[in-house]
């Protein structure tokens, strides 16, 4: 994350909670330093000072000797996940499990089990303009998207936790003479790179949280394209899951914010679902890096 991008982040965090002009009048002032840094320099008067390292950011903060610091290292450690906001994705290592063995059930055994093996029709219109380049397909399983992408020129990386669902993908791509380099790991652990990738293919993958938009953002390149698509709240609440699905606005909300996008689509209207194959509200998006 660049320093841009942090202070956004975390002028975002503070300032939608009116922490930032309370902690100035308390004697706080809180500055960003991009990584790498070796160590916090000392300053030239006996100022008390706090850093932390978290992921690639170091944060220092300075009170000011003017003002009473006593109480304040407390409120510190009280307002550690205010400035963790938006950095990193949270990880459940038990549910990324409990999501392996079920889509590789899902995708390779279950014969009962209806989804559709085809490209998605939304990818399969937005690359039709576009000049073939390197792709990231988030939730690869099958690899119906990356062969798709694959065979029409592209150069793809595709990301999955299901790792019989990629070895089918792979073993399609070998019968079709195409080749996809394939990473059977966790969405939230896998490194996207900074302006790597032409086009991000984000489809039937959850919604989108702050520390997602930002791995994406920072990964494409500028002109880069993102397509997204996956359920609508609406369509959780129509199969009694009521937490399930993108809230209304949720992901163009969350794009706007970001401010390194330019929507070229957005709808939430129904349709068939690539999932359940039956008619469900939806949620799509496809926009350009600025």
């Amino acid at each position: 994350m660049t320093n841009v991008e942090w202070r956004s982040s975390l002028g975002a965090s503070i300032g939608n909670l009116g922490f930032s002009d309370k902690l100035q009048r308390m004697g706080i002032l809180f500055i960003s330093i991009p990584c790498p840094i070796k160590k916090i320099r000392k300053a030239s008067t006996p100022i008390p000072v706090i850093a932390l390292n978290s992921s690639c950011i170091n944060l220092s903060f300075h009170f000011n000797p003017m003002k009473n610091n006593k109480p304040l290292f407390n409120l510190f450690f009280l307002l550690l996940p205010v400035f963790s906001y938006g950095q990193e994705e949270k990880i459940d290592s038990a549910a990324i499990e409990h999501e392996r063995i079920r889509w590789n059930k899902s995708l390779t055994r279950d014969t009962t089990y209806k989804f559709n093996k085809e490209a998605n029709t939304l990818v399969v219109e937005t690359v039709k303009g576009l000049k073939p380049g390197k792709a990231l397909d988030l939730g690869m399983g099958q690899g119906r998207n990356s062969l798709f992408l694959a065979k029409n020129g592209w150069s793809v990386t595709g990301v999955d936790i299901a790792d019989e669902a990629v070895a089918f993908a792979l073993k399609r791509a070998k019968e079709s003479n195409v080749s996809i380099d394939a990473h059977v790991t966790p969405m939230e652990t896998f490194d996207f790179g900074t302006n790597q990738w032409d086009l991000v293919v984000h489809v039937y993958e959850g919604c989108f949280e702050p520390a997602r938009v930002s791995k994406i953002e920072n990964a494409l390149k500028p002109g880069g394209v993102l397509v997204f698509e996956f359920f609508h709240r609406e369509a959780g609440i129509k199969m009694k899951r009521p937490t399930f699905g993108c809230e209304r606005n949720s992901i163009k909300t969350a794009i706007d914010r970001s401010g390194g996008f330019k929507i070229l689509h957005y709808t939430e209207e129904v349709g068939i679902a690539d999932y359940g194959l039956k008619k469900y509200k939806m949620v799509k998006l496809v926009a350009l890096k600025k």
